[in-house]
């Protein structure tokens, strides 16, 4: 008796934890060269840092897309999005999964300053 109350609450446990969607994902977030400061936002508003690069940001996840924006002295500012992934709800949990890109990549080209006058 004792034995199938134990095999019960565990396979409450288990089946509990398997229908919570995730909270957030992870993005790895590098530039070339590396050793820049980015922020990831969405919408304007900054969610994210992931400095100095390469770095993994963890963001929430959402079906907007994320802008990866980076800065690094002697360089041109450098920005580029991070669109979202849908992958097929599955029936038992009932919501869709979104899941962003795992990494992306930014090239940065260096900023030369003007040469003075002779």
């Amino acid at each position: 008796m004792r034995r199938n109350l134990i095999l019960v609450i565990l396979s409450l446990t288990v089946l509990a934890g398997c229908g919570s969607p995730p909270r957030g994902t992870e993005i790895l977030v590098s530039t070339a060269p590396p050793g820049a400061s980015c922020v990831l936002s969405r919408g304007g508003v900054p969610i994210a840092a992931a400095e100095p690069t390469p770095a993994i940001a963890i963001v929430p996840i959402d079906a907007a897309p994320l802008v990866a924006q980076c800065r690094r002295p002697g360089f041109a500012d450098a920005e580029g999005a991070v669109p979202p992934a849908i992958r097929p709800s599955y029936p038992w949990l009932g919501y869709p999964i979104r899941e962003y890109r795992a990494a992306v990549t930014l090239t940065m080209t260096p900023q030369f300053a003007a040469l003075p006058p002779r």
